[in-house]
């Protein structure tokens, strides 16, 4: 095992009191410390582990505010980095994992192309088949919006995205279409 798991390890109750006492100040103080001391060697270890930029940074945040909150409860951490990174590794495998909870996700959901509609014209079935082709959320927001009859804001909630970005979707979505399909879908 790369981490122990065991967080007391971590945790001493009498260096608290005793980085208080020598003046490391309020947690947000200590944590914007820590934090530029450490930050970008944090940022590194994520992107380490395979997290891309954009969820390695959140990684990052969510591990200096889980710092920040167990030093706003009076926990005392002995050693903060050897803490924090423990944090951050974990965040991180949550991430892998959650990525890979949505690739299984994602291939185990039919295809548009593949479903056939015995009564559908040939036109539609193109149409269809070209919105199978379109990416994972503009596929789904016109299924949602011509299928299932779904209002924007509908969609909105069903994609936890807001109406706004759903109608967005759908109009990217139909240009694509009508660029591929010589102006015929509407």
């Amino acid at each position: 095992m790369l981490i122990a798991r065991d967080p007391v390890a971590f945790v001493d109750a009498e260096v608290m009191g005793d980085a208080v006492a020598a003046g490391s100040g309020t947690p947000g103080r200590s944590v914007a410390d820590f934090e530029r001391a450490h930050g970008q060697t944090l940022f590194g270890f994520v992107r380490t582990l395979g997290v891309k930029d954009d969820d390695a940074a959140d990684v990052v945040q969510e591990s200096l505010l889980r710092l920040f909150d167990a030093l706003c409860a009076g926990q005392s951490i002995r050693d903060r980095k050897a803490w924090t990174f423990h944090v951050a590794y974990r965040l991180a495998m949550d991430e892998h994992r959650r990525f890979a909870r949505g690739l299984r996700l994602m291939n185990a959901r039919p295809r548009l192309a593949a479903v056939e509609d015995p009564g559908a014209d040939v036109e539609r079935q193109q149409v269809w088949s070209e919105v199978g082709c379109l990416p994972a959320r503009q596929c789904a927001v016109l299924f949602l919006r011509f299928r299932a009859d779904l209002a924007f804001d509908e969609i909105g909630m069903t994609l936890g995205i807001t109406a706004s970005a759903a109608r967005s979707h759908c109009t990217q979505a139909l240009a694509t279409l009508r660029n591929r399909l010589g102006g015929e879908a509407d």
